[in-house]
């Protein structure tokens, strides 16, 4: 008996540290992308993500790892701040401290649309200097040289009562912004990864998406377990995808919401630069 208890100790005790270890220690997903009709000026043009933050704050060393990779401009891809456990200034210190970093171009997730307060909480995020691209873009100069950076604004946003309904307003704007986009370079930032037909369709070169949280809980050589809008074994959970010209990386998120844990999913920071095809 005694010894089956100290077995059970020592399994608790690994269990629990992995656990810490595992929805703290930060992880970074590493991808180069050679967009068409890249100009020559935005070569070795970095790009950070975070996604799905859900409030959490890491004591310093999410900024400090973020000023590390010196990126051109950070992009956050929905659910900063989470619906269930509201803490506005939890996200709000932390979109201060990244614009002091890079400019900070934001879209809402479907956390932010649950939210009666997202009004006052999108002001206060422009007030800080942050960009919010609610289906619209902004054209980034460097030496000359021009690309599209355009944003969607949630799914869950747009009228209608069911999915489909919603889906013909946002792919109306998708196209809009498609038509703005013209022959440049193309990027969109746009919370849900299970829609990348459309992002196919819309010919953004390439997409940065999250909201799968990895799939949660991760297993070697399956992937992600479960999330949301797909259920189980997700074909869209994490990592990098490519169908036509298109480009999509998907974030594995930083926090939690519902589910408080990850399990062989560290939390992760995206960074994407850019190349110019030789």
């Amino acid at each position: 008996m005694k010894k089956f208890i100290l077995i059970a100790a020592v399994f608790i005790i690994f269990a629990s540290v992995y656990l810490l270890w595992g929805n703290n220690s930060l992880s970074v997903g590493e991808y180069t992308v050679s967009p068409q009709n890249l100009p020559q000026s935005f070569d070795g043009y970095r790009i950070l993500q975070i996604s799905d933050l859900h409030n959490k704050s890491f004591g310093g060393r999410l900024i400090k790892k973020i000023r590390s990779f010196a990126p051109d401009i950070i992009v956050i891809t929905g659910d900063i701040i989470d619906s269930y456990h509201t803490k506005p200034d939890a996200a709000l210190n932390f979109a201060e401290a990244t614009a002091e970093i890079a400019p900070v171009y934001y879209v809402t997730g479907n956390h932010e649309s649950r939210l009666e307060i997202y009004p006052e909480f999108r002001k206060s995020l422009e007030n800080l200097g942050v960009t919010v691209l609610d289906c619209k873009g902004v054209t980034l100069e460097k030496d000359g040289g021009e690309i599209f950076l355009a944003g969607m604004e949630e799914l869950t946003f747009f009228g209608g009562t069911v999915l489909n309904e919603k889906t013909v307003g946002f792919t109306e704007n998708l196209n809009a912004l498609a038509d703005e986009k013209g022959e440049r370079t193309g990027i969109l930032l746009s919370h849900r990864p299970e829609i990348f037909d459309l992002y196919v369709e819309s010919g953004f070169e390439l997409v940065f998406t999250g909201h799968a949280h990895g799939g949660q809980i991760r297993l070697p050589f399956v992937g992600g377990i479960l999330t949301p809008n797909q259920g189980f074994f997700p074909e869209y959970d994490a990592g990098m995808f490519r169908k036509g010209n298109t480009t999509m990386i998907i974030s594995r998120g930083l926090g939690n919401s519902i589910f408080p844990f990850r399990i062989g999913n560290r939390p992760e920071i995206v960074i994407c630069d850019l190349v110019k095809e030789k």
